[in-house]
């Protein structure tokens, strides 16, 4: 989606500015700054919320009456805090004072006669920054008590939108979740927790409900869990067989922005992306590894509550109607 949304930073020259620090520069809100902050190259900034919204790649525009403007280009980054400080970085740290990260201007870039203006406190500079390109849309998620679909008009046009997602919603609407899911799946949409937590993300972002999922350490545990989402990260000889007859996602690592984004792909592509987070999902339902109704059935034939045997079994695919279902029958079935 082409965004073209931008902010205009205005804050003013002081006489210790030296715009001469070659790997960053900062604008502050603070009124006062030493000699000693080199990177720094106006005071009394007025910061604007609209920063928090912004994601991706923008260009950088700096400008003070009767000179040149001076640009560059930076990637925004996700894990910022709007403080009293706006900083530009060349390198990617991503510390919560870092604005923007892989930035093609420095305070060492300014002109000679640009940086030399800056000492006037009388002066006034400002720093635009504007969004370039197209970024992934990006869905919201929150957890609460009713469940609230994302307006997917929003998501395809304004490149985002909220879901809320009830714990323990009836099947209908649960059901509507999984819908929305899909729908943004479809769009390549990325995917923010409130949190976050990354392998959740990574499970809505391939267009699966919540629940049940299991997050795995060791993957070679896959197997066990034939009907249930799992999440991992690929470690090193991961056997391909495990992957046979699921779908499987991958993190897409290509861009630096908010929340989580996957692509479908191959297992011998997946085996091979060693370190990366993936989505493997739920086996068909022929491929189960062991009889569940005899499970069932033995379990609470030694006195197991069928609440705990559903909880218990839940990820190989044993949901409570399922189990009703099968203690119905075997109420009907002559002794």
């Amino acid at each position: 989606m082409s965004r073209s949304h931008h902010v205009v930073l205005v804050g003013r020259g002081h006489p210790a500015i030296r715009a001469t620090h070659a790997k960053t520069f900062e604008l502050t809100a603070e009124s006062e700054v030493s000699s000693r902050a080199t990177c720094v190259l106006a005071v009394g900034t007025v910061l604007d919320p609209g920063l928090a919204g912004m994601r991706g790649r923008v260009r950088l525009t700096l400008e003070t009456k009767g000179l040149p403007a001076v640009s560059g280009e930076a990637t925004l980054n996700p894990w910022r805090a709007v403080t009293d400080r706006v900083v530009i970085r060349r390198s990617r740290s991503l510390d919560a004072d870092t604005l923007a990260v892989d930035s093609t201007l420095t305070a060492e870039d300014l002109p000679t006669e640009f940086a030399e203006a800056l000492t006037d406190p009388d002066r006034e500079v400002s720093l635009t920054v504007e969004e370039l390109g197209d970024v992934r849309p990006l869905l919201r998620v929150s957890f609460g008590e009713r469940t609230r679909l994302p307006a997917m008009k929003d998501l395809a046009e304004q490149g985002s939108a909220e879901l809320v997602i009830a714990e323990g919603a009836p099947p209908k609407e649960a059901a509507a979740t999984v819908t929305a899911l899909e729908r943004a799946t479809a769009l390549g949409t990325r995917v923010s927790v409130a949190g976050p937590y990354k392998p959740l993300e990574a499970l809505l972002a391939a267009g699966l409900p919540p629940h049940p999922y299991t997050y795995l350490g060791a993957p070679q545990r896959l197997s066990t869990l034939p009907a249930t989402p799992i999440v991992f990260r690929m470690p090193d000889a991961m056997p391909v067989s495990l992957l046979a007859g699921r779908d499987i996602w991958v993190e897409d690592t290509s861009e630096l922005d908010l929340g989580t984004a996957v692509e479908p792909t191959t297992a011998d592509q997946a085996v091979a992306a060693v370190g990366t987070l993936v989505v493997v999902g739920p086996a068909a339902d022929d491929t189960g590894l062991v009889d569940l109704a005899a499970v069932a059935r033995a379990l609470t034939g030694a006195g197991i509550a069928p609440r705990t045997l559903t909880e218990a079994l839940a990820p190989l695919g044993l949901t409570r109607k399922k189990l009703y279902a099968l203690l119905t029958e075997q109420d009907r079935e002559p002794s």
